[in-house]
């Protein structure tokens, strides 16, 4: 049964078909069915109901119910890879943590995480708080992807700095930086010793914060698109890189259908 499953990790229709046949294969394939968790959110709007003179804000149904749905199947202790983002990919807003707050019970479930995505979040607002609604993942996640992200470099920073067992870092098109209120000092230095991927991240504080890292940049594999300053970063990974790839989008990064091209360099 084990080298069944093997063939079928990363086939999902496969295993579901699979934990249908028999008792044993629906034990077996339910951690791998449930490892990965996409969660698409609305920011509530306020609207007018009938009979009213005042707005009221009413939850949109899409509002990262799936999360509530994994907690009332009990399936979130099997979340290894976790994506929060908004419907509209172009949403104005974002995402602050009143927006999450009612599904911290659910979050605080998911204790095995390896693998977290956040797009169009509100960094500045998340640092003070980050115990709070990201620390149940610092001991076990070692995979960031940070996309449109609003706020400071140094947000951005002190929020990867959190992660101690951090090994792959991407961020994509950082949008909105603007001054906020100072962040805590960044005393803890991740492992940063996997792959970076940095796509239209300009900012100067940005990439001088990564390369001053206490620890350092380990990173042994750099991909890099429209990204400013980027002498600093290959400079500081000087010691580890082993190849670097130089990524040309055609249209959209993450687009699976249609990927950007890669020059590729060896080490």
């Amino acid at each position: 049964m084990d080298e069944i499953l093997g063939y079928l990790l990363e086939d999902l229709h496969a295993l579901k078909a699979c934990s249908l046949t028999c008792k044993r294969l629906f034990g077996a394939t339910r951690p791998l069915i449930h490892q990965r968790l996409v969660c698409v959110g609305t920011r509530p709007a306020p609207q007018k109901p009938k009979q009213s003179l005042f707005g009221r804000r009413r939850r949109h149904p899409g509002s990262f119910e799936r999360l509530v749905d994994a907690g009332r199947l009990g399936v979130l202790c099997y979340t290894r890879h976790l994506t929060l983002k908004p419907t509209d990919e172009h949403s104005k807003p974002c995402f602050n943590p009143s927006d999450l707050q009612e599904y911290l019970p659910q979050l605080q479930s998911i204790t095995k995480l390896d693998s977290l995505t956040l797009e169009i979040f509100h960094l500045p607002l998340f640092t003070p708080v980050f115990d709070e609604y990201f620390g149940i993942f610092a001991n076990t996640l070692r995979h960031l992807h940070v996309r449109r992200a609003n706020g400071t470099p140094w947000a951005l920073l002190y929020i990867v700095s959190k992660f101690p067992l951090l090994e792959d870092l991407t961020i994509i098109s950082p949008a909105n930086w603007f001054t906020a209120p100072p962040v805590p000092a960044i005393t803890q230095s991740p492992p940063l010793r996997g792959k970076l991927v940095l796509v239209n991240a300009h900012p100067r504080e940005l990439i001088d914060g990564l390369a001053a890292f206490p620890g350092g940049l380990n990173f042994q594999s750099i991909a890099l698109a429209q990204c400013g300053h980027q002498q600093a970063v290959l400079v500081a990974c000087g010691r580890t890189a082993t190849s670097i790839s130089y990524l040309w989008p055609q249209g959209c990064y993450d687009s699976e259908s249609n990927p950007p091209t890669q020059t590729h360099i060896t080490m």
